[in-house]
């Protein structure tokens, strides 16, 4: 399945965003980020404000 429909946003949106065209808004972010954590992906906060990305797959 598809980030942008696990997220229920449009492709267009996800490939604009992918192509840095434009920022993505909170609440569409926030969305994007749920469907990536319900496909096995973790989000960890690093000490220096930035985010570490991994897989909780195996």
């Amino acid at each position: 399945m598809e980030l942008s429909e696990r997220a229920g946003v449009s492709r267009s949106t996800v490939r604009d965003y992918e192509g840095g065209r434009h920022d993505v808004h909170r609440a569409t972010a926030a969305q994007l980020k749920l469907a990536l954590e319900s496909g096995g992906v973790n989000f960890v906060d690093l000490e220096n404000g930035k985010v570490a990305v991994c897989s909780n797959k195996e």
